[in-house]
């Protein structure tokens, strides 16, 4: 990697600057390049998948976001479609930091019925500011649909030193069949299936 910087007496070190300093952050590709807000790890990554619970609320948090953006969409990977997926109760969303919902897809029953990568249109857009946020999945079936994610040993290695409410990956309130209001995070529930998910 070189980068090319102007010489002294030039006018404006700002864009060479700003240049330099994305080619510094760029190792390797990132959800941008993927047309993704963000990502909470490389699609790449993905490696096995995981049938969540029938009606169990499942939470994966994103990295921080550093800057406004509006959010229209739910990024994710379904590996093996349901069966018998129960229609108007699965759906995706967007939680705060405090467990709060945001925002919400409507039915998803439709997306979650073919395996392949998803991009869930939410209700309305919803306008980030910068902190911490959560994607929120709910599949109600006899069998949910496998969600792509890269294999962990162990709840204690996906959410390492991590306190309960600020697990990158876990359970929330079960027997539901809608998105809940508010989830409690300091009761959820750490889990070691490090489902993938993104926004847009």
């Amino acid at each position: 990697m070189s980068v090319t910087l102007p010489v002294i007496g030039t006018p404006s070190w700002g864009t060479p600057l700003n240049s330099a300093l994305s080619t510094l952050a760029h190792d390797g590709f990132d959800a941008n390049d993927h047309g993704l807000i963000m990502w909470n790890y490389d699609v790449v990554q993905i490696s096995s998948s995981a049938v969540p619970t029938s009606g169990q609320l499942r939470l994966i948090r994103l990295p921080d976001l550093t800057q406004s953006r509006t959010v229209t969409s739910v990024a994710m990977h379904i590996n093996t479609a349901p069966v018998g997926g129960t229609a108007g109760q699965n759906f995706v969303g967007l939680y705060s930091s405090t467990g709060t919902r945001l925002a919400q897809s409507a039915d998803c029953t439709v997306d979650f019925s073919t395996a392949g990568a998803k991009l869930i249109a939410l209700t309305a857009p919803y306008a980030a500011v910068p902190g911490r946020y959560y994607v929120g999945i709910l599949a109600n079936a006899a069998t949910p649909a496998a969600f792509g994610h890269c294999s962990s040993i162990a709840t204690s290695v996906a959410n390492f030193n991590l306190a309960t409410a600020l697990s990158r990956f876990a359970n929330g309130p079960s027997a539901q069949t809608t998105l809940p209001a508010t989830v409690t995070m300091a009761s959820v529930t750490p889990s070691l299936n490090a489902t993938w998910a993104g926004i847009a």
